[in-house]
């Protein structure tokens, strides 16, 4: 009998091991996959000095650099940078110029999403990808006097 229990004890106790092994694993697999929806889009060209200000902190940019929504992309004299979001939406930003990436979700199975874009200052270029081309009132572009829903074109925008 002494043995018998003995064995179930030791049987309860690896489950418990590999149940609490099982759930790390879940929970660091979980911390992947919001990591990586939080990437809005990747810097494709840079020239000249840019950074993004992302929570308070200025972020040299290079390319490669991923972006997220909420940060703020900055270009200084003589420089500027091309970006190209999850959802094929490609943006240009020229010199002296101030952009901010206020709000972005896409899945790319549905096309579902939103994106907001803040035009502080500049100039700024964009043509739209998947999420306005599929859902016409989805993307916006703010300006400090106007705002424009992007129905799925390219166009320019200058902000003194």
């Amino acid at each position: 009998m002494y043995n018998e229990n003995f064995v179930k004890h030791e049987r309860l106790a690896m489950v418990g091991k590999l149940v609490r092994a099982a759930l790390a694993v879940s929970c660091l697999l979980a911390v992947t996959v919001v990591q990586a929806e939080t990437v809005a889009g990747v810097v494709k060209k840079k020239v000249g000095a840019v950074e993004i200000v992302r929570d308070g902190a200025r972020l040299p940019v290079e390319i490669g650099t991923r972006l997220q929504a909420g940060d703020v992309i900055k270009t200084s004299q003589s420089s500027g940078v091309g970006v190209m979001l999850k959802d094929e939406t490609r943006m240009s930003l020229g010199a002296n110029s101030q952009v901010a990436l206020e709000k972005f979700a896409f899945d790319a199975n549905t096309y579902a999403g939103s994106l907001l874009i803040n035009v502080n200052k500049g100039t700024f270029a964009m043509i739209s990808g998947l999420l306005a081309k599929n859902n016409p009132t989805a993307a916006q572009v703010k300006t400090p006097t106007a705002t424009a829903t992007v129905r799925g074109s390219s166009f320019a925008v200058e902000v003194p």
